[in-house]
């Protein structure tokens, strides 16, 4: 069945500001809200609270990947070279990178014992290495009941991105145009349904794969919304309460933080229907609050490297407060902030390095295949 949904324009600045935002929440959490420790001063532990649900950057990012990656499979859906075309593009986007980052850690580890100058349990890891090339170190990480080494912790994010990628494709490509939301829909109730029931409150529910695609594939449906011109200018007409609902899910989410912590339902009810939201204010009226301020240049600008700053910030932070405290990272005085500060500044110079040294490069060689839709 031809493909009847209309495309949206081929470059959106608001989403680089996304990216943006969704590090920068990201950093707040690992950078200050974990690393306050329980004794600090009654200050610090507001902020900690504060900060506590900033970890649902990984949230927005998955709901941004679903509605981006979505997007370009519904647009190419009759190409005779649908999925070579979206695999070479996917892997030189992602791999380049990531093999970097194992290659990286698996090199300062070697070297460590022989410098001397950094602890002995900073690059241990409790988790064989060979899930961590394959993607599948959040199988690892739920069996053994450990994020392990810290500096890996985050890649849980990638592999759960991966495994979409092998899923999305053969989704879209399978369903017809008019089936397609349902189908999306049914797959983000998989994810509700097991969050709600097995293995509830885990490693499991919290970085398996089947119990985490809600998120991608509400950013996936939200693609479809953007390529249904009927259902989009209703939605439009009805942008105020679209709006006051963000504005509620927001005092929601500050107010759990204050209070307990949001439950593994919520991945969805919450953050996932708050941020997808966020999106579609930012796409639907380019003169809106959030698209003005998700159209700064400083934040796009984060937003483009993001992925670096992602795979690195953890590693960047941990090498730092290690080098001047010969401790874990902490956030309660003057000089730890400070450390922090640098390791920050470090982290950035690094993914900008990174980025034009060679992911630049690759993501072009990968962008040299074009999808043919004639």
């Amino acid at each position: 069945m031809p493909n009847t949904f209309t495309s949206p324009p081929p470059r959106i600045r608001e989403l680089d500001g996304i990216r943006g935002l969704a590090i920068l929440l990201v950093l707040l959490y690992h950078y200050v809200a974990v690393p306050i420790p329980p004794d600090a001063s009654a200050g610090l532990l507001f902020l900690r609270q504060l900060f506590s649900n900033t970890w649902s950057g990984v949230d927005l990012f998955f709901v941004l990947s679903g509605f981006l990656i979505a997007g370009i499979l519904i647009d190419n859906k009759a190409a005779s070279n649908y999925f070579q075309v979206f695999y070479t593009r996917r892997v030189t986007r992602i791999f380049p990178l990531y093999y970097f980052f194992l290659s990286t850690f698996l090199l300062l580890r070697l070297i460590s014992p022989r410098v001397g100058i950094f602890s002995e349990a900073l690059f241990a890891s409790p988790l064989p290495m060979l899930p961590y090339f394959l993607y599948l170190q959040n199988v690892a990480m739920a069996v053994q009941g450990t994020f392990g080494n810290e500096f890996l912790a985050m890649t849980w994010s990638l592999a759960i991105e991966e495994h979409f990628y092998l899923l999305l494709p053969l989704v879209v490509w399978r369903s017809r145009s008019d089936r397609l939301p349902f189908n999306l829909l049914f797959l983000i109730a998989i994810s509700l349904i097991l969050r709600a029931t097995l293995a509830r409150g885990t490693y499991f529910a919290f970085v398996l794969t089947p119990w985490r695609l809600d998120g991608l594939f509400l950013g996936a449906l939200l693609a479809v919304l953007f390529r249904t011109p009927i259902l989009l200018n209703v939605l439009k007409t009805r942008l105020l309460w679209i709006k006051i609902a963000c504005v509620a899910l927001l005092l929601y989410i500050a107010y759990s933080s204050m209070t307990e912590p949001l439950g593994s339902l919520d991945h969805l009810l919450t953050f996932g229907l708050f941020y997808a939201s966020l999106i579609f204010l930012s796409l639907a009226e380019s003169t809106s609050l959030p698209a003005r301020l998700l159209r700064r240049p400083w934040l796009m600008n984060i937003g483009k490297v993001s992925y670096g700053i992602y795979l690195f910030h953890q590693m960047a932070n941990g090498i730092v407060h290690d080098l001047f405290f010969n401790r874990p990272p902490r956030f309660d005085s003057l000089p730890t902030v400070l450390a922090t500060l640098l390791a920050l500044l470090l982290v950035y110079l690094l993914a900008q390095g990174t980025y034009h040294a060679f992911e630049k490069q690759f993501i072009a060689f990968g962008h040299r295949y074009s999808y043919s839709n004639d």
